[in-house]
């Protein structure tokens, strides 16, 4: 039996190092098609006079670019949005009718996606970090910019269907840009895929240096057995507190 649909989750944090979370996490309804990622690199031109070609020097890199499209849907007629389910029992829970709940449904997700994402902060005089993950894919920034394009409304003219346009850019701390910089930095969130003869203490070694660690690296992905590890799936390797 195939397993659940991975939705995109996104964490918000008050800081740049990515150390304290705020709120719930905010999960997609419908995941979005796809995605665009973009490096620069700014870079200076030293050209003579009379050459078509320049000499280029490497001045830094420029933050990342993510952009993403969400479908946000009040309709209750796309089959993929399995947060129609929630919406149906909490309406009928409390005694809100499905049809009325259904067309507040695009605002409410849309209010909530620029809760996590894009509300100024007074505490922190800026809007949240946030964390975005979707399967494999992670990426810590900031929202830059959004923009709904509305696309079907009911009678009253409230919106039942949009799409939201992201913009989000690459934003951590410099303490944490630093340990990226090393992949293999035990002070990071690893994931990696179980491959055919892989151990707990054996891919603790790989990631940690020391094999010592498993057994908070079982509990932090609550294995149970952790003897017989499943080729294909997935283990998370949290940034430890290293024991003497």
């Amino acid at each position: 039996m195939a397993g659940a649909i991975t939705k995109l989750n996104i964490v918000s944090y008050t800081d740049s190092s990515y150390k304290t979370k705020i709120g719930s996490p905010f999960s997609i309804l419908i995941n979005p098609t796809g995605y665009s990622f973009t490096r620069k690199n700014e870079l200076n031109p030293d050209s003579a006079i009379g050459s078509s070609d320049s000499n280029l020097n490497y001045i830094k890199t420029l933050p990342s670019e993510l952009k993403l499209e969400f479908l946000f849907d009040g309709t209750g007629v796309t089959q993929a949005n399995s947060g129609n389910k929630l919406v149906n029992k909490i309406a009928e829970k409390v005694g809100i009718k499905k049809d009325v709940f259904r067309k507040n449904a695009v605002s409410t997700q849309l209010k909530d996606f620029y809760s996590a994402t894009g509300n100024y902060d007074g505490s922190i005089h800026k809007p949240y970090n946030v964390e975005l993950t979707w399967g494999e894919f992670q990426y810590k920034g900031m929202l830059s910019e959004f923009t709904i394009d509305y696309k079907l409304f009911d009678n009253e003219g409230k919106p039942l269907r949009a799409i939201g346009k992201a913009t989000f850019h690459g934003s951590v701390s410099n303490e944490l840009g630093a340990l990226m910089a090393n992949k293999r930095s035990p002070d990071l969130t690893h994931k990696r895929t179980i491959q055919d003869g892989d151990t707990l203490p054996l891919m603790t070694e790989r990631i940690y240096g020391d094999f010592k660690y498993y057994l908070e690296v079982a509990k932090a992905n609550n294995l149970i057995n952790f003897r017989q590890l499943v080729p294909g799936d997935e283990l998370y390797f949290p940034p430890i507190e290293k024991i003497s």
